[in-house]
């Protein structure tokens, strides 16, 4: 599945699309703009070079840095080295496992990735989307209150709190508040 962004510049949503689709709306709209870009299943913002056309820069997006020499890992597999620190009996627990320590925290981290607690996914999507409204309108009218409202899970409070927002974003951040209501009320999001 390809993922959604949308461009904002100047407080308007600009262009929407996968990237490829974004960039080419966004250099249509106006070649001279770098328009904040923002993936929105997570609510993150993606960084890139907008000098020069669309294929340009669709173009330093597919370039891969270039290999380092001597790096530890498998950077063709996109692996990280990166340092962990843990008492000695963890690391003489890693030791004992198949495949080394590694191997073993890979599969840690997934197996908790896929099996997270619904709380800590409420909280990770509260905090993406706080993150998001912040960055956009936190010196909008309400914003203190619609951020205390998603926390509490106040739809009528968030509605009250975003109802002078720009309509293009309060309809996108009300989308997201009620994906986080329907976690709340135990209806799992949809799976793709």
């Amino acid at each position: 599945m390809t993922k959604t962004h949308m461009a904002i510049h100047n407080q308007k949503i600009i262009a929407t699309g996968n990237i490829e689709e974004l960039v080419r709306q966004v250099k249509k709209f106006d070649a001279n703009i770098e328009p904040i870009v923002i993936e929105e299943e997570n609510c993150k913002q993606i960084n890139f070079d907008w000098h020069g056309s669309a294929q340009t820069v669709l173009g330093s997006l597919a370039e891969v840095p270039p290999k380092s020499i001597g790096k530890r890992g498998r950077p063709k597999l996109g692996v990280v080295s990166k340092e962990v620190t843990l008492l000695p009996r963890h690391w003489e627990w890693l030791a004992t496992q198949r495949g080394g320590a590694s191997v073993t925290l890979r599969k840690l981290v997934e197996a908790a990735r896929k099996n997270a607690p619904i709380g800590d996914i409420i909280c990770m999507k509260q905090q993406q989307l706080d993150g998001f409204i912040l960055l956009f309108l936190g010196d909008e009218p309400g914003f203190e209150e619609a951020s205390r409202s998603l926390y509490r899970n106040n739809k009528v409070g968030f509605d009250d709190a975003i109802a002078e927002w720009p309509t293009e974003f309060k309809s996108f951040i009300l989308n997201k508040f009620l994906e986080i209501a329907d976690l709340h009320n135990g209806i799992s999001p949809k799976k793709e």
